[in-house]
């Protein structure tokens, strides 16, 4: 039994550890599973942080407590001061300057301490510049006991740093410039404002050294009367001068006086202009200088020089702060010199009864006492007529409130209270109504005077309208360029993305041109910079005076230009660079210089030649620098088709200019046939052209040339001369007296030698007058009545006849018709043409002939084709016609026969 018992014990106990083997299986295969997933999830946890390591902008390195290097990672290894297996287990002192070391051991200090550093920086000498890091610092966790070390991230800071420093310099330019005017209106001379102005431009403006020197006329040396700041020893001895002929007068001071203009030194020691003093430079580490002229009452007096520790210190934006700190000084220099008037003003008046009324009355300020009470006007000189129009006998007796003279009331309470309190107030800013009810800005200085025992306000009010304005040219500076007044590059794309706005909504066309001038730096290195400056500038005003109001012409700089003509075609492009041409081209007298320039330019159109401006503007730059590689003097399209016409339209103009001396100009003479027994009795002389290599041009398309190009003078008295010698021939030939009919051009009608050049070409052929007829266009005669009416009376006086051609396709004035001294009106082709068919051409017709009846005028009708047409204008009334159904256009002598055979009036069908 006992046998039994531990059998089934054992068994038992067999059966256990099997079941507990088999569960200690399943518990190991469940763990090697769990640590398979607990790996690839670290794995991938490791590849995570790689990847975000690997994307960090920043530096990264693990540091010891006393600056080891323990380990590196970052890609960035271009911002590395060296190689990274140069510096593992170095220290920061072994690899940094002393100053980045000791920066970098601070903040793993402070890190030790806080567990995180931040904001400390560093600045480091790289291959490319200077750089500045910042850091960033935090404690690693370690094991109790262990060795701490650390995480330090260094970001590359440079480009946020010199962003902030071009900040802090305006803000302290600013700054110096706002104590400038504070001074200004404090000092009462220029003892005590140049130190002040010296002083704030060192401490507050950011400024190595400040020296302001005035020219002594007699020696014309520059001598300094203030200065601050490091350097200031070297004024000492300093020779200067304002002559440029002599050798001290060939710097920056020198230069900016006998200029009268800004000179920026934006390296100072490597400009040539400052090498006498390159010694100086370095020794007080001027690494930029400024010299900026001063007035006084609108002459060069001196100079305010500035001295920066940085290289291009001085940008656009310091510029126009330091010359309008400049113009404030100026102006304080003339109130000084007013204030000293008005002191010694006040002294004779305090002096001499006599000497204060004449002084009183005389001043060429507004000078006025009041009553302090109520404003009660007591006296005012001369001065207060001129600046108010109010008559002294007009406002004595009245109160300011009575005539309303304070723009705003309260300008006059300000004044009250300051001379009630200090007993005088200086430089109070009013505005000041006038009579007429125009502002003016005044600045008044008063003094509290008795007469009488009564307060009153002795005052002196000079108007600073002018410097109002003064200080919004400044803000103009901003936005035009100092030498043309043109638009500057940033105003051009403020406009360009206006015009493209309209361009976009409207579906409209645009044109950017790019202009430069042909050789001009052959002018600037012969004749000199001022000279091309003067070029430059009469350069714009005539591209100007060619434009539009809304055209944008702009200067980039130097001779190059830039144009925006919104709304614009193609067409219209290739018009406007035509004129630009031509006007360039005009010599021009600069000095004893005749100059005779040259321009080229190319033209982008919006939108087939970009959307934007920069894609434009290249383009332009493109298309004008094919011009240049070309032949120069000519404008080019960005497209090849519309190059293609551009190059036709150069081709005629350039062989026009040669189309007289190679006989290649005829006439062709069209009859002209009184209704009234249908005879000849006229001609019209036609102008045509063949060019024996581009054949018979039209009139339609050479003519606009020959009017562009300046060349309709010329061609206009050629054809004259031939018309009137033909006529003369034909007569001679035993032709009855004919009216010989010539187009006149507009530019040949405003021409001011047109009078003499007609008669002298009539009696040079022995033609009477009033055998000549000359036409011009409805447009030209209506262009300016007033003119048009002289030259006729004129013409008129010598016998000779008018017409207005193309009547009816312009719009003329009847008060102004009746009065032009003109014998026929001629009926357009365009309203012949249809006249069978078409019923408001017959009314119109119809009414020209009887508005001309009504006038004691003929008509003439042209583009005469058809019977019908005839017989309509017969039956209203019309005198004359021309036309090809009478005959075409013919040379001389075919005209003579022609003539010949109709010499006998005839009967035409009605």
């Amino acid at each position: 039994m006992n046998m039994l018992i531990q059998g089934l014990l054992v068994a038992a106990l067999v059966i256990l550890l099997i079941v507990q083997a088999v569960l200690n299986s399943r518990r190991i295969r469940t763990l090697q599973r769990d640590l398979g997933e607990q790996t690839r999830k670290v794995d991938t946890l490791n590849q995570h942080l790689l990847a975000a390591l690997d994307a960090l902008p920043d530096l990264m390195f693990e540091m010891d407590l006393n600056g080891r290097y323990l380990d590196y990672h970052s890609p960035r290894t271009e911002l590395l001061a060296a190689d990274p297996s140069d510096f593992i287990g170095k220290t920061l002192a072994e690899m940094l300057p002393e100053d980045a070391a000791s920066i970098g051991l601070s903040a793993l200090q402070e890190a030790q301490q806080c567990g995180y550093s931040q904001g400390k920086q560093i600045a480091l000498d790289l291959p490319d510049g200077p750089h500045w890091f910042e850091l960033s610092v935090a404690r690693k966790a370690t094991s109790p006991g262990s060795v701490p070390t650390f995480i330090v991230l260094s970001r590359d800071v440079t480009e946020r740093n010199q962003a902030t420093h071009k900040v802090e310099r305006l803000s302290r330019l600013y700054a110096a410039l706002s104590l400038c005017n504070q001074a200004i209106m404090h000092c009462n001379n220029e003892t005590e404002l140049f130190p002040l102005l010296c002083r704030d431009a060192v401490n507050f403006g950011g400024m190595k050294m400040v020296w302001i020197g005035i020219l002594d006329p007699a020696d014309q040396l520059i001598k300094p009367v203030a200065c601050h700041g490091t350097g200031t020893d070297y004024l000492a001895n300093i020779a200067l001068s304002a002559d440029p002929a002599s050798p001290q007068g060939q710097g920056p001071s020198g230069i900016a006086l006998h200029e009268d203009r800004a000179f920026w030194c934006q390296d100072f020691q490597n400009d040539p202009a400052t090498r006498p003093w390159h010694q100086q430079g370095a020794q007080f580490g001027w690494g930029a200088s400024a010299a900026v002229p001063l007035h006084r009452k609108g002459k060069t007096i001196g100079l305010l020089t500035v001295y920066s520790n940085e290289k291009n210190a001085f940008d656009d934006a310091s510029q126009q702060l330091l010359l309008e700190m400049a113009i404030d000084i100026s102006f304080a220099l003339d109130r000084f010199v007013d204030e000293a008037q008005r002191i010694t003003t006040l002294k004779a008046l305090r002096d001499s009864e006599e000497r204060y009324r004449k002084a009183f009355k005389t001043s060429p300020d507004a000078i006025n006492i009041t009553r302090i009470a109520d404003g009660l006007y007591l006296d005012v000189n001369q001065g207060f007529e001129r600046l108010t129009g109010w008559t002294a006998d007009e406002v004595v007796g009245k109160t300011a409130l009575e005539l309303d003279v304070w723009h705003d009331p309260a300008d006059r309470k300000k004044l009250v209270e300051s001379l009630r309190r200090d007993g005088r107030c200086n430089n109070l800013e009013a505005d000041f109504v006038r009579k007429d009810g125009s502002i003016c800005h005044g600045l008044m200085s008063a003094e509290i005077v008795r007469f009488k025992d009564v307060d009153c306000i002795l005052s002196i009010t000079r108007d600073v309208s002018e410097k109002k304005r003064a200080d919004a040219q400044i803000e103009r500076l901003a936005l035009f360029d100092q030498l043309t007044g043109l638009p500057n590059r940033a105003q051009l794309q403020d406009r360009f993305k206006f015009a493209l706005q309209l361009a976009q909504r409207g579906g409209g066309a645009m044109a950017l041109m790019f202009l430069d001038l042909d050789h001009f730096k052959n002018i600037n290195d012969t004749l000199g910079h001022s000279i091309g400056d003067q070029l430059l500038i009469e350069v714009a005003r005539r591209l100007k005076a060619t434009l539009r109001e809304e055209d944008t012409l702009s200067r980039l700089g130097g001779d190059e230009f830039i144009l925006l003509l919104s709304d614009t075609n193609q067409e219209g492009a290739r018009q406007v660079a035509l004129k630009l041409i031509a006007n360039v081209a005009q010599s021009c007298q600069i000095e004893q210089f005749e100059l005779i320039n040259t321009v080229s330019i190319g033209i982008a159109m919006y939108p087939q030649d970009g959307a934007d401006f920069e894609t434009l503007s290249k383009n332009a730059d493109t298309a004008m620098y094919r011009v240049k590689r070309a032949a120069r003097n000519d404008f080019c399209f960005f497209t090849q088709e519309m190059q293609a016409n551009s190059a036709r339209s150069l081709q005629l103009i350039n062989a026009l200019r040669h189309a007289m001396e190679r006989h290649e100009l005829s006439l062709v003479y069209q009859p002209q046939v009184a209704l009234e027994g249908d005879r000849v009795i006229g001609a019209e002389a036609l102008l045509r052209w063949h060019q024996p290599e581009l054949g018979t041009i039209s009139p339609a398309e050479f003519i606009p040339l020959a009017e562009e190009s300046g060349q309709i003078l010329e061609i206009g008295e050629w054809v004259l001369r031939t018309a009137v010698a033909q006529l003369k021939q034909w007569m001679q030939n035993g032709l009855p007296p004919l009216i010989m009919a010539v187009n006149l051009s507009a530019v040949q009608f405003r021409h001011p030698n047109l009078l003499e050049m007609v008669t002298r070409i009539l009696d040079e052929a022995g033609v009477p007058h009033g055998a000549l007829e000359l036409e011009l266009t409805e447009a030209t005669a209506m262009d300016n009545p007033a003119t048009a009416i002289a030259i006729m009376d004129r013409l008129h006086e010598r016998g000779i006849h008018l017409s207005i051609d193309d009547f009816g396709t312009g719009y003329s004035s009847l008060s102004y018709l009746k009065k032009f001294k003109v014998s026929k009106l001629k009926i357009d082709q365009s309203f012949v043409s249809d006249i069978s068919i078409d019923p408001d051409d017959k009314a119109i017709v119809t009414a020209i002939i009887n508005l001309a009846a009504s006038l004691e005028l003929k008509t003439i009708a042209e583009g005469v084709e058809t019977l019908s047409q005839l017989n309509f204008l017969r039956l209203q009334g019309c005198d004359e016609v021309q036309g090809y159904f009478f005959s075409r256009p013919l040379p001389a002598d075919a005209f003579e026969q022609y003539w010949q055979q109709h010499d006998k009036p005839s009967s035409t069908a009605s």
